[in-house]
């Protein structure tokens, strides 16, 4: 698991974090975040640890509409992957761990199942495996 340790620097809030694979420290303000070590080059989050895909990330902001249990939200992908995506839905559906869910970006349908699920003040962003 990867040391954690916080600390006040000015107004914002900075995490020591320990690196899981050379034991080096490096700071970050956002714990969900997949930052590579800046001495090994290790990929890992405060939040989830190492990072378990084995495929790339691509950062790519595609607006949609998340229609979910009669509901509309609006929507934006925040990165994809071969596999999967993350998105971020602004209002706080309905929806939990291991639900399965269908929505259209652009005109690809999408199948998937949620993974992870991080709940904030006026929107929701969720981890999502492509089933199709």
């Amino acid at each position: 698991m990867v040391a954690i340790k916080a600390a006040r620097l000015g107004r914002g809030s900075m995490n020591s974090l320990t690196c899981p694979r050379c034991r080096k420290n490096s700071y970050s303000s956002y714990d969900a975040s997949f930052l590579a070590c800046p001495y090994c080059g290790f990929k890992f989050s405060k939040k989830y640890g190492a990072e378990k895909r084995l495929e790339e990330r691509t950062k790519q902001e595609i607006p949609f509409t998340f229609f979910h249990r009669e509901e509309n939200f609006e929507a934006s992908t925040l990165d994809v992957s071969e596999k999967g995506l993350s998105v971020e839905i602004f209002g706080k559906p309905l929806v939990t761990v291991s639900d399965i869910v269908g929505f259209s970006i652009r005109d690809n349908q999408i199948k998937a199942k949620v993974r992870w699920i991080v709940k904030l003040q006026y929107k929701s962003r969720m981890g999502l495996q492509k089933l199709n």
